[in-house]
């Protein structure tokens, strides 16, 4: 329990938090240390896992999706929206997708093998990216990687609302309307949204959930010291 106190106390953020708080002291005047105080106390809230799930719940409303419930059952395929990308790939020799990327298209595999639907990656490149567009790279790693066939590759889109206009033109070419739509889960409102205008139907298959649900493992206490990946 002492070393994971020293740890987080002694590595970013924590150590910024304790400078901050050494600062306060060392400042003179009343607005120095007002500004001081907010803030080491918004980083030091920001940094701590516990709040930081509470934060990220609002943007998470979909529960996890039954792949053998009704609603999974109805979709007519698997869309799986793109995150960035890994430019450098240096162990592999060349770029591959970012770990965001890489935690979508595991469920996607999931679900593919689950429900047998054909499964259609879309994510493009933006103007400053070298080829090849992020869904190449996302079929790459579905194919040979994770052993799971590609249906279909839209890699000309370069956000999310560009993601639904031109996933809904390849779908609508092989008569697909309604989706299970695999996004990050804080990523998925939008997407769904963005979707739904475009004229899919969606079911929304969350993956990688950043905030806590009831029945989970109670708070502990690494939960309330802070954490760079709480931040």
């Amino acid at each position: 329990m002492l070393y994971a106190i020293l740890k987080s106390l002694l590595t970013p953020p924590g150590i910024l938090i304790l400078l901050l708080a050494a600062a306060f002291f060392l400042v003179r005047g009343v607005l120095g240390r007002m500004l001081l105080l907010v803030a080491a106390s918004a980083l030091a809230l920001m940094s701590l896992p516990a709040v930081s799930a509470l934060l990220m719940a609002p943007l998470e409303p979909y529960a996890a999706l039954d792949p053998a419930g009704p609603a999974a059952r109805q979709a007519q395929a698997i869309l799986v929206l793109g995150a960035g990308r890994n430019t450098h790939g240096r162990e592999y020799g060349e770029a591959t997708v970012d770990a965001i990327g890489l935690q979508r298209l595991r469920y996607a595999a999931f679900l593919q093998r689950a429900t047998g639907l054909p499964l259609y990656v879309s994510g493009g490149r933006l103007p400053n990216e070298k080829p090849p567009a992020v869904a190449e790279l996302m079929a790459n790693v579905l194919r040979n990687e994770l052993g799971v066939p590609v249906a279909g590759v839209e890699a000309e889109s370069r956000d999310t609302w560009e993601n639904a206009a031109f996933s809904r033109a390849m779908l609508a070419r092989n008569g697909i309307s309604r989706i299970l739509l695999v996004s990050s889960a804080w990523h998925l409102p939008r997407a769904t949204e963005a979707m739904e205008r475009a004229g899919l139907s969606v079911v929304p298959a969350p993956t990688a959930f950043a905030s806590r649900t009831e029945g989970e493992e109670p708070l502990t206490l690494g939960d309330w010291l802070p954490s760079a990946p709480a931040f």
